[in-house]
């Protein structure tokens, strides 16, 4: 009888940064984007929990656990102001990890095998005052890591 495997993709956020382009001086947006307080929250995850290695920096990380039918996607809710430019970064290592405002831009990377900084420019529209940011793995793609600085 044939063994059967599963691949699990562990997500690893370390700090996620989120700031309006167009101020004098950039303020995190974010709360806990570094996982910092070594707990989930604000952020919702399918499956992820507070690790304290492997870290990019600082003392927590984002851990998430994808498997064949869940991608381990965390969101954040976050304040905005209508028409205003902002950058949203990550530190991610593995393969298949995304990072992205729901509805908008969004960007990955198809293998990091260290840790990578990804960035995804975007812009509010003319009424918008929140945006749901997320990053997640992909389905049974293996480990991944990300540190959101």
């Amino acid at each position: 009888m044939a063994k059967l495997r599963f691949l699990v993709v562990s997500l690893v956020v370390a700090a996620t940064v989120l700031v309006a382009a167009s101020t004098a001086s950039a303020a995190e947006l974010l709360t806990n984007g570094g996982f910092e307080t070594g707990a989930l929250s604000p952020w919702s995850c399918s499956l992820g929990s507070v690790v304290s290695s492997p870290v990019h920096s600082g003392t927590h990380a984002l851990q998430g656990a994808a498997s064949t039918s869940d991608n381990a996607q965390c969101t954040q809710t976050v304040s905005v102001l209508p028409n205003t430019a902002y950058t949203l970064s990550s530190w991610v290592e593995g393969s298949y990890v995304y990072l992205g405002v729901v509805g908008g831009a969004s960007t990955w990377t198809p293998g990091a095998t260290s840790y990578t900084q990804l960035t995804v420019p975007f812009t509010t529209g003319a009424s918008q005052t929140s945006v749901q940011v997320f990053l997640h793995g992909w389905y049974g793609t293996g480990r991944a890591r990300q540190r959101v600085p």
